[in-house]
């Protein structure tokens, strides 16, 4: 395809995963749990380490938020599994493809888009996993360790695809220097949660959804600098 097509896949793969991450909190479940429903519980339950952060988001075993919550958290994470984790991960494909002109063959390409696609998979581990987890609760045994494993390799993969967009706005031909420095927004957020998962991973889904809107903002750009121009 070219340049012009690949930023409006961009554009409209964007739209996409921002309608798709407002539609979330919109879920009837979610509307149904009300405050039992604590903000940023999803992102909690992905970091989970142990018994006692599975509490602190669900409520204790005969509490009357527990079965609430995990109605809410189980449609979020199937709306994640069906719709989420596919759409992000083609608007990262497409936003790696039109940063560089549709140049796929660059280096800086090639390992954006593989980051893409890793990330994807091990978002897909987590989430199963966090679906099989809200089964069990209360004997979560060694299904945290998957559920770690997937959420940060995941962001970690994410973040790297951030750096290797910011990167491709550095070297090429058409620069884009305050595109690229906000990509690299991402890295400084995930070592935030690293830190403290619990108080600073709010900050870290702020910075990708920073770098993500700033790369949906130049697609639409690009798109209307180049309104009747041939596809």
């Amino acid at each position: 395809m070219s340049p012009r097509l690949w930023a409006i896949a961009t554009v409209v793969t964007g739209v996409a995963t921002l309608g798709i991450s407002i539609a979330f909190g919109m879920l009837p479940a979610v509307q149904a749990a009300g405050a039992c429903f604590q903000r940023g519980a999803v992102i909690q339950f992905e970091f989970a380490r142990n018994l006692s952060d599975l509490i602190a988001i669900f409520g204790e075993p005969q509490s009357a938020c527990r079965p609430l919550v995990v109605t809410a958290m189980d449609g979020a994470n199937q709306l994640d599994v069906w719709l989420f984790i596919p759409t992000y991960t083609l608007f990262c494909i497409c936003a790696a493809l039109f940063l560089a002109g549709a140049d796929w063959r660059r280096p800086l390409v090639i390992v954006a888009i593989g980051a893409a696609f890793m990330a994807a998979g091990a978002d897909y581990l987590e989430t199963i996993t966090l679906l099989t987890l809200t089964q069990t609760l209360d004997a979560p045994a060694s299904l945290l360790q998957y559920s770690q494993l997937g959420a940060w390799s995941k962001f970690a993969l994410l973040a790297a695809h951030a750096v290797f967009c910011a990167g491709i706005c550095y070297v090429s031909e058409k620069k884009r220097y305050t595109l690229g420095a906000v990509l690299m927004l991402p890295p400084f957020g995930l070592a935030g949660a690293a830190y403290d998962h619990v108080t600073l991973s709010t900050v870290m889904s702020a910075g990708f959804a920073v770098a993500w809107v700033a790369l949906l903002v130049s697609a639409i750009v690009s798109v209307a600098r180049a309104k009747g121009a041939p596809a």
